[in-house]
């Protein structure tokens, strides 16, 4: 993996953190299930966004 790879994969994973962070900050869903199922749909409709 060259850097360049290494440095948008540590990218979006510093997305997805921040936005699971922003979700428990926010939310009173105590599931870990329902909240990983949140954060997953989150993050899915930002990749289309970022996409079209």
């Amino acid at each position: 993996m060259s850097n360049k790879e290494k440095i948008e994969v540590a990218e979006q994973r510093i997305i997805e953190l921040k936005t699971l962070i922003h979700h428990w900050k926010t939310s009173n869903i105590s599931s870990r299930k329902a909240t990983a199922d949140f954060v997953e749909a989150i993050l899915a409709d930002r990749k289309g966004t970022k996409a079209a």
